[in-house]
């Protein structure tokens, strides 16, 4: 648990910074192109938390309306669900995925449902709007890693599935240390 409490101080680090960006410099919190990971390694436990704009992921920031839009929509969802279609981990760790959550904007603004957190992989509503109406998509990823200290590192290949998106955030906190790093279609290893 202690990895859990280490991703939300990472990810309200992440919240605060782009909080105040978007306070004093428009909707830069919201950029097109631009997503963000954040990672915590704690003992045999790997989180890995991706976020980024619903435009790059689905190709629309607004409620599917046309059955195109369902159908790209439920193919981004389905995507989310395998993270191994979008991150590569050494396979010498013996990385296995154990739970995994995804973050969608609801068009309902219902928060009155339940969540079933137990469950190995669970979806979760989670809204990710700001006031213009832009929405984010993402997931958390936990995995188990039977040998952590091969794990040295992790390739994002989501650039080859999201074509317009250009660019990650990464910020990661490891038993070395922290870590903050930009991850491009061209430069999409990050090592530690």
């Amino acid at each position: 648990m202690k990895a859990v409490t280490l991703l939300l101080a990472a990810a309200a680090f992440g919240a605060q910074a782009n909080h105040d960006e978007h306070d004093s410099h428009g909707h830069g919190a919201h950029e097109h192109g631009h997503g963000h990971l954040n990672l915590v390694l704690d003992g045999k436990q790997l989180m890995v938390e991706l976020q980024a704009p619903a435009a790059d992921l689905v190709g629309f920031e607004h409620a599917a309306r046309s059955d195109e839009e369902k159908a790209r929509y439920a193919e981004a969802m389905t995507l989310l669900k395998q993270p191994d279609a979008l991150f590569r981990l050494d396979p010498t760790a013996g990385c296995t995925l154990t739970q995994q959550e995804l973050n969608v904007p609801k068009e309902d603004h219902d928060h009155d449902h339940d969540h079933d957190h137990d469950k190995a992989a669970s979806d979760h509503d989670d809204h990710h709007h700001d006031d213009a109406g832009h929405a984010d998509l993402g997931a958390m990823y936990t995995y188990t890693c039977e040998t952590p200290a091969k794990l040295t590192g992790l390739e994002a290949t989501l650039f080859g599935r999201y074509p317009s998106l250009e660019k990650l955030s990464v910020q990661g906190i490891l038993p070395t240390g922290q870590t903050a790093a930009e991850l491009t279609p061209s430069a999409n290893k990050l090592s530690w």
